[in-house]
């Protein structure tokens, strides 16, 4: 089964969580409901993993990446 959400912005129900923290080599862990997603993304897949798995794009996935460089910590709701 595919954790790809289709039609994100229509499934967002606020009853997950997905929070990306970066490492200090510029990696990235992805955790879902405080469950490990995946451990060790490059960050040129990010845009995999957000605008396509989760919908975050457009606007919503460059306030994202913008929040995620300032703090090193992202939190999204869906």
């Amino acid at each position: 089964m595919s954790r790809t959400l289709k039609d994100g912005r229509a499934r967002r129900t606020g009853n997950s969580v997905l929070e990306i923290v970066k490492r200090e080599d510029g990696a990235l862990d992805l955790f879902m409901n405080k469950e490990v997603l995946q451990l060790n993304v490059q960050r040129s897949w990010l845009a995999e993993w957000l605008c396509v798995r989760f919908g975050f794009c457009g606007e919503e996935y460059s306030s994202a990446v913008g929040e995620l460089d300032c703090t090193g910590h992202l939190t999204l709701t869906f």
